[in-house]
């Protein structure tokens, strides 16, 4: 027996149930708001914002890719037209088993879901097991669980979303691993620590981190623990073994090639200031309620919880059966020093940190030290495990032990939040087109959505806003633009800022008409973009007017519907073509735009406001500009009578029309009421059209509500439509 295991227990397999069903109980109490609603609620991390999608796109990204035979660790489904190397992304492939399994069975929205629910209940069983192999009380361990599952950093990044940070069940299965290895000294339990190993790189090259800095510590310390000089040769042997496991299926099925394929030179690395940004500050050791949340605005609590520093204080007086439980107090040293960041000043000196070799070592990479807080409280909580199991078995009657472990379980439960409410929000709105583009399939055409507004993304420089477009990619299955991933090279993600149209369509540069009309009409030919999705509940109401309008009038691209908040648009390289934008039939050979309801965005142009009541009715304010343009098609064949139901602002206004630079007459609309007006549309211009008409509607002049005294609204305003119509001459 290895002196470092004190007093071994056997944990049965009812026990090891009941344990399993106790911390299924309290992860569901933790996560009701989300476990209640599989799926119809997304986690919202603490301020409302959305993290989440990526990982929910990787989950799907995955298994599609291994189902098409592709390599997941490349693609150029996100982030398009460029394609990305994976392997510094967080795409925790060892998710594939369990959304392979459960995916076709209860859908994507629960699956995901659920693997929150089962990471925290996963931390606390296995770190119990953990304990319990070393010996502890069933009371201790369940406490040390509890301690680790629900700790302040697994309930933050629970709240996020985060599937590869709060997989920290690996931790004590790598320890559990090598104790199996050492105690047996068996080439199987090296075979299978090299398989856990092999899964946490495939979860984040973090992880691998993490687990490196115990089991390097550990390994050493069963080593020294051997027998003699052949029992440690032979478990040097199975460390080289279970190391060799590794690194063959990393190479085999990812993610080593990958890792080794990546140009690193291109990333932008970390600022010395970010990374102190994203530190544990000093203060929060002895002060948690002043630590991280604070600095970090988007961070709930990470921190250590001040149940468990109070606990590490009281431990270094307390005298413990056993010496070695200083090993895992010195265990948490190094990764607790790493969460302090690259320095720390000191009377107005900066004293360098490790973190400043881990920084230096990945090429400013590694960019978020708080992220080592797992490792050091996986063996902080061994440290006090080991500390007070003694005490507590000193308990004779069981139920003073029991009481003892309800109040410090109850301790935990108020010092970690386990039961505040736990913040999850519906996901973006459903769009039926979207599963219409899953359905699309070409041999030779392969096309890009671009959603309106585009928000490429690194997780580290955000272009734009809502790349939570991603979480359609499961849904179409085509490749965009919007999205996010964790590293890409600078030049591409330059691109993006740099582009006219890409900077425009995020929202951070002006519009310059003439080359965002060149460039889009490229791309479209080029990438190819088949789709353009227009969110108007994404973006505010003039830009939502300053893109439609654009959109409605760009050549390669056509109106095709409206639905809820969204517009959608085909492109002229997409293989359907676009349809002819006939306006709703109203009746036998009677077309109508109703202006100021949903559906007329397709058929508007420049010069015209956002849908508002005028009056007690649905209408459009004309006069954002020296004229009023409309987009509709009509069936070639007869001549037309265009109608419109207008009244004007203030005083009466005379309104010219032309049609595709043709002059068809002239009206003069009353304030005060509304009146209809009309013109004739020849046959010959419909004809020569192709149908394809432009209509302008020039008011004589535009005054302002603010200039008559009437409000503050400072908008020239000509008139407002209530409709459109296009009549068949003679109907």
């Amino acid at each position: 027996m290895l002196s470092w295991q004190y007093r071994p227990n056997r944990t049965t397999i009812r026990g090891a149930i009941l344990v399993v069903v106790f911390f299924a109980l309290l992860s569901t109490i933790t996560l009701y708001a989300l476990v209640s609603h599989l799926g119809s609620r997304v986690p919202a991390m603490y301020n409302g914002e959305w993290d989440y999608y990526h990982f929910h796109w990787n989950l799907w990204w995955v298994r599609h890719a291994v189902a098409t035979g592709q390599d997941p660790f490349y693609t150029d489904m996100v982030l398009a037209p460029f394609e990305h190397n994976l392997s510094y992304h967080s795409l925790t492939a060892s998710w594939l088993p369990v959304y392979a399994a459960l995916e076709p069975l209860i859908g994507h929205l629960p699956t995901a879901n659920l693997i929150i629910w089962l990471c925290l209940v996963l931390t606390g069983w296995l770190m119990y097991i953990l304990l319990r192999r070393q010996g502890t009380s069933r009371a201790v361990a369940l406490i040390g669980g509890i301690a680790l599952g629900w700790s302040p950093y697994m309930l933050d990044h629970a709240a996020s979303g985060h599937l590869n940070l709060i997989t920290v069940f690996w931790l004590p299965v790598a320890l559990i691993l090598w104790e199996r290895v050492a105690a047996t000294r068996s080439p199987l339990w090296a075979a299978l620590a090299g398989l856990g190993l092999w899964g946490m790189w495939l979860t984040d090259t973090l992880i691998v981190f993490w687990a490196g800095l115990l089991l390097a510590p550990f390994a050493l310390l069963t080593l020294a623990q051997m027998p003699d000089r052949r029992a440690r040769v032979r478990l040097a042997a199975l460390g080289a073994l279970a190391l060799a496991v590794t690194f063959a299926l990393s190479w085999i099925f990812g993610p080593l090639r990958p890792t080794l394929d990546f140009d690193t030179s291109d990333l932008e690395p970390a600022r010395l200031l970010t990374l102190r940004y994203y530190s544990l500050p000093l203060r929060a050791l002895y002060a948690p309620d002043l630590g991280s949340a604070q600095r970090l605005g988007f961070e709930r609590d990470e921190t250590l919880g001040v149940l468990l520093i109070a606990l590490t204080i009281l431990a270094l007086v307390v005298r413990g059966a056993n010496r070695l439980r200083w090993f895992w107090l010195g265990a948490a040293i190094l990764p607790l020093a790493l969460t302090l960041g690259p320095d720390l000043d000191a009377f107005g000196t900066r004293v360098p940190l490790p973190f400043r070799l881990v920084h230096e070592a990945f090429h400013g990479q590694m960019r978020t030290p708080i992220r080592f807080l797992p490792p050091a409280t996986t063996a902080l909580i061994v440290f006090l495990a080991w500390s007070f199991d003694p005490w507590v078995r000193r308990l004779r009657a069981r139920s003073v032990r029991s009481l003892l472990a309800g109040v410090v379980v109850l301790a935990f439960a108020v010092d970690l939040g386990i039961f505040k409410p736990y913040p999850a929000t519906e996901p973006p709105t459903e769009y039926a087109f979207y599963t219409m583009m899953r359905g699309e399939h070409y041999d030779d055409y392969d096309y890009v959505v671009l959603e309106v507004p585009s928000g490429p993304y690194t997780g580290w420089r955000l272009i734009g806003s809502h790349p939570e477009a991603m979480a359609y990619g499961p849904v179409h299955e085509k490749r965009m633009v919007s999205g996010l991933l964790s590293r890409i090279p600078l030049t591409q993600h330059l691109y993006y800022e740099q582009s006219p149209l890409m900077g425009w369509l995020a929202g951070v540069r002006p519009l310059v008409a003439d080359r965002v009309i060149g460039e889009l009409g490229e791309i479209i030919r080029d990438w190819p973009v088949g789709y353009v999705v227009v969110h108007q509940d994404w973006m505010d109401r003039e830009r939502t007017l300053e893109t439609l309008a654009l959109f409605n009038g760009h050549p390669s691209l056509c109106f095709i519907e409206v639905e809820k908040d969204a517009v959608l648009y085909r492109t002229t390289s997409h293989p359907k073509g676009c349809p002819p934008r006939i306006p709703p039939e109203t009746g036998p050979g009677e077309y109508t735009i109703d202006l100021g309801l949903p559906g007329d965005e397709g058929f508007t142009g420049h010069g015209w406001y956002w849908p508002e009541d005028v009056g007690g009715t649905p209408a459009r304010w004309a006069g954002g500009g020296v004229e009023a343009l409309v987009h509709a098609s009509l069936p070639a064949g007869p001549s037309y009578t265009l109608t419109v139901r207008a009244t004007a602002f203030a005083e009466p206004r005379t309104v010219t029309v032309v049609a595709n630079a043709e002059r068809l007459g002239q009206f003069t609309a009353a304030p005060g009421g509304w009146h209809e007006y009309t013109v004739t549309i020849p046959a010959a211009l419909v004809e020569r059209s192709g149908g394809d008409l432009v209509f302008s509607l020039t008011a004589d002049g535009v005054i302002s509500a603010a200039d008559e005294g009437l409000s503050s609204d400072p908008r020239p305003l000509a008139l407002a439509y209530d409709w459109i119509a296009f009549r068949q001459a003679g109907d």
